[in-house]
């Protein structure tokens, strides 16, 4: 498992269910990492923050249910 990966494309979640809604807005994306693509949500987006596709993630943690969490760097 590498420490970090590229953002192959992003969306930006300003409208989410109720659970979500104290969250946004939150960044979900598809990162690349050791060759495969990853659909995953990165931490520590604020809103406003300069976000590309090809910007490089670090890998933050895998939280309990094995899922790989990426932030900004």
């Amino acid at each position: 498992m590498t420490s970090r990966g590229t953002i192959y494309t992003y969306s930006i979640i300003y409208s989410a269910s109720q659970a979500f809604k104290d969250q946004t807005p939150f960044v979900i994306a598809v990162v690349e990492d050791e060759g495969s693509r990853i659909l995953t949500r990165i931490e520590g987006y604020e809103k406003d923050r300069p976000i590309s596709i090809g910007m490089e993630v670090e890998l933050s943690r895998i939280d309990d249910n094995g899922y790989k969490l990426y932030k900004f760097i």
